[in-house]
């Protein structure tokens, strides 16, 4: 009896599982219906909310649906702007220089003798005229002795000569001879002759006692003896020694043709090119400014520059003629220009051009007309005016008629360009370092 109730309860159980397994199969089916009908119906089952969401929208206003509709304004981009500044391009320059002596006179013997003494003291200043050296005098104090016999002898055979004439002449014509008188005449001019020749004789003859004492001939500071007392000196020997004019002196130095050119008008007239001032080799200024002296006549080809010299007082004796000297240079003419940052310049196929931030910070391109590099800048010939701004930072961003936000660094500052950009907010941060990056990653 047992075992007929175990096999009862085990066969309805079997057919209470296939009744379940068919229900479900059922429901299904249905749900599945239901989702094909819907979309074939008008497209996907609707959420939840969806229908109320709809209605909330279709009551709002046309004017807020205008507003939503509407295109977002670009937002402004960062970057650096720098104002444009009027300069005066008549900058000063600076050249190494030489001093050099205006005037430089060897002294050298002009007539043969023995040096019988040395009448300065090496090194020193020595005035036009000073006695330098003295040669053996008494040959040539012979000498001018003998030509002023022989001029004497001259002058008595003139008077004899003139004398006897004038007696000829005196006489009846008709006791002499014609060739008597002629013969008279003639003695008479060549022993005027002998006269002039012996004066002449005389001249030389004190010209050269004169040469035995040697004076300088320029003011100035003579230098080494060369050669001493007691030597047998001639016209032919070496300098006895050198004398270079200390005041005024000139400096010399070399411009490039470039910078020459930019000053030709200048150059052309006699009027003052540059103010000029010297700085010596410890480093201090001269105390008196230099005057244009002249410039050479050629360019020199090798270097492509043309020496220019000028004229300083040298009454201290400062300027010592041969030294390097530091020259500063500044037109007198100046020559006022905008300049910008060359960071600010672009180049395309239509020429260099500018970001110009115009009203309500919108830029602009802008083509430009540029003239001399000046260090980090450059002249501006056409195309841009003092107090307008341009881009320096953050020109990758931009787009003509797209709004920025501008930021202008204080004038002096020593901040680096990627600093500045990182001020503007031009440099975004790193990934992982913006505040949606870590949400993400906290999420």
């Amino acid at each position: 009896m047992f075992s007929r109730i175990k096999a009862g309860q085990a066969h309805m159980g079997g057919t209470g599982s296939n009744i379940l397994k068919s229900m479900a199969a059922l429901a299904l089916m249905g749900v599945l219906a239901m989702f094909l009908s819907s979309y074939f119906d008008g497209g996907a089952p609707e959420k939840p909310g969806t229908r109320a969401v709809t209605g909330a929208a279709s009551a709002a206003s046309p004017e807020a649906l205008e507003v939503s509709q509407a295109p977002q304004a670009p937002p402004a981009t960062p970057v650096v702007g720098h104002v444009i500044t009027d300069v005066d391009l008549s900058i000063g320059r600076e050249y190494i220089g030489r001093v050099e002596p205006i005037q430089t006179v060897q002294i050298r013997p002009r007539v043969a003798g023995q040096i019988e003494s040395v009448h300065f003291r090496e090194g020193s200043v020595v005035n036009e005229g000073d006695l330098l050296f003295t040669i053996d005098r008494a040959q040539y104090e012979a000498t001018a002795a003998l030509r002023r016999a022989d001029l004497s002898k001259a002058q008595a055979s003139l008077s004899r000569a003139s004398k006897y004439n004038d007696r000829l002449k005196a006489v009846d014509k008709r006791s002499i001879s014609a060739n008597d008188l002629d013969m008279s005449a003639s003695d008479v001019q060549q022993n005027r002759a002998a006269v002039e020749q012996a004066r002449a004789a005389l001249k030389l003859a004190e010209i050269d006692l004169g040469f035995t004492k040697i004076k300088a001939p320029i003011t100035g500071r003579i230098g080494r003896v060369n050669v001493t007392k007691g030597n047998f000196v001639s016209s032919a020997s070496a300098p006895l020694a050198t004398i270079v004019q200390a005041n005024p002196v000139r400096v010399s130095f070399a411009m490039p043709d470039r910078e020459y050119m930019e000053q030709i008008k200048a150059f052309q007239s006699d009027a003052p090119v540059y103010k000029t001032t010297l700085t010596l080799a410890d480093g201090t200024l001269y105390e008196s400014s230099g005057v244009r002296d002249f410039e050479d006549n050629e360019m020199d080809s090798s270097t492509g520059a043309i020496t220019l010299h000028l004229r300083f007082e040298n009454k201290n004796g400062t300027l010592i003629p041969g030294s390097l000297v530091k020259v500063m240079t500044k037109p007198i003419k100046s020559r006022v220009a905008a300049i910008v940052p060359q960071e600010a310049v672009m180049s395309d196929a239509a020429g260099d051009y500018v970001y110009v931030i115009g009203d309500g910070n919108v830029v602009r391109r802008r083509g430009v007309t540029l003239g001399t590099e000046i260090g980090a800048s450059r002249e501006v010939v056409s195309g841009l005016t003092a107090g307008e701004k341009v881009i320096v930072s953050g020109l990758q961003n931009v787009r003509p008629e797209s709004p920025v936000r501008p930021s202008y660094p204080a004038a002096g500052t020593s901040k680096t360009p990627a600093d500045l950009a990182r001020e503007s907010g031009y440099d975004l941060p790193a990934i992982g370092q913006s505040g949606e990056s870590s949400d993400e990653g906290k999420n």
